[in-house]
This record gives structure tokens, sequence and C-alpha cells, in this order.
């Protein structure tokens, strides 16, 4: 089953004045995977899969626009939140004031009925105490009706923490944006009815003939490694945390 949004039938939640600014102009394969979610006039929920440099932002920030509803954009970490505000501000006609950043060091709030929050997934679903100024925020975002959830480096979501996002918040379309749909705990298949089925899938070969994107060019380099460290990295322990490095390698940069 589908999820659908018929967005532009929905009286209820106010609509939100942003456009795609003239010089955003999206290349095929960003305008072939916008029509796989706006195909029939209603927007689909689902996940849209694009090599790293292919422009998943202007995906995202597009299908905002067309929405033209609120919208909460959920990211990995506070680097993101500002790069995602920025790319709003860079693509879109959207006003100063109708778009907020919630992180732990910026707690800003949109004016009017209808805006654009960018936060990151741990500011959702963190369960403990909070501060009186964060916790009104998180109120008025578990309350919103969301016309568009967009969610960044989505194989991120079926983590237990995550994933209670979607008990938190209520939208009408879910939209996930990933450039590697894998996961080590074998996960991934939740996302299919967390949020919805895989809508379009670039292949980045073809991309890197169309001069869209850099050619890869990877190198295997192997390094010796002494008893005692080799020890070390065959222990159960190390291997998980080995695992999670490959997942989210800032979270364990000094």
């Amino acid at each position: 089953m589908l999820e659908e949004y018929d967005f532009r039938n929905d009286t209820v939640n106010p609509d939100l004045d942003m456009e795609l600014k003239p010089q955003a102009q999206p290349r095929p394969y960003q305008e072939k995977s916008l029509s796989k979610m706006f195909g029939n006039g209603r927007a689909r929920s689902g996940i849209i899969v694009l090599p790293c440099g292919a422009g998943k932002s202007l995906v995202g920030v597009s299908a905002a626009c067309r929405i033209k509803k609120s919208c909460l954009c959920l990211a990995t970490n506070a680097v993101s939140v500002d790069q995602w505000a920025f790319q709003f501000k860079l693509w879109s006609t959207i006003r100063e004031d109708h778009i907020c950043r919630f992180t732990s060091d910026s707690k800003e709030r949109f004016r009017g009925n209808a805006g654009v929050v960018v936060t990151t997934y741990n500011m959702v679903a963190f369960g403990g105490k909070r501060s009186e100024e964060s916790e009104k925020i998180i109120e008025e975002i578990r309350n919103r009706e969301w016309g568009l959830l967009l969610m960044d480096e989505v194989h991120v979501v079926p983590a237990h923490m995550f994933r209670k996002v979607f008990s938190i918040t209520k939208s009408h379309c879910k939209l996930g944006l990933t450039a590697t749909l894998v996961r080590e705990d074998e996960r991934i298949t939740d996302l299919t009815f967390l949020i919805g089925p895989k809508l379009y899938e670039a292949n980045w070969i073809d991309l890197v003939k169309g001069g869209f994107i850099a050619n890869v060019q990877c190198a295997e380099v192997w390094c010796p490694m002494t008893k005692k460290f080799f020890a070390e990295y065959l222990k159960k322990e190390n291997k998980k945390r080995q695992a999670l490095y490959v997942m989210n390698p800032n979270k364990f940069r000094a």
C-alpha cells in the first residue's frame, strides 16, 4: 500500500509561501525522481536514492516547494542542520522568518502559521529531561500536522532511538533521502513500512557518464599490525565499534 497526500485539496493545514528560485534547475534524473513522488498529482511517501554529490538536497527542497505545507526536516547532526537550512534559503524563496533550526545551540522558532523546522533525529527522539525552551519547541513539533517529513541519511532511521520520531511526529507525507540504502543489522527493510517503498534510485555509473558526478577511484591499502594491536582488533567489542564507525564516522572523530 502506498501512502499518498492530496496536498492541493488540504484546506485544514495552512499553505507555506515558498517557490523554487529561477536558478534552481533540477537535472533530468532529479526531475525523474520527483515525478515518481508526484506522478498522480499527489505526494507519495517513499525513499529516493541518489549517489553522493548528485544533489539530494535540491530534490528535498523541490519536494517541499511543491507541497507548500509546513515541513519538518531531520538530519543526523548539527552541521547537517546548518547545511539544510542554507540549502532551503539557496534554492527556494522561503522568508527568513519562516525557517528555523532546532539544535542544542540554536533554538529558533518560525513566525506565522506555516514554516520549515530543520533539526536532528536526536533532538526529536531524545527522551530525557529538556530545558524549558526545548520542551516548548518539541511540544510544538509534536502538536503540529506536518505536510512533509523530510529525512536525510534515511538509512539511520531503523535504529531503535531514531524510529521514535514516527511516534512523536504527525506527517501526511514522508520522504527519505540517502546515498547508501544499506545497514549491517538487516533492518533496512523496516523502512518500507516506516516510510514507504523505494521510489527511485539513480545509477551512479550513468551519472558519471553524463558528467553529473566525478568518476570514482577506489584504492585498497594494506597496513601491517603489531601482534598486540591485532589482538585488540579481533576482540568482539572492538568489532562492534568498527561497525558503528562505518555507519557514522563523524561521531568518532576527535
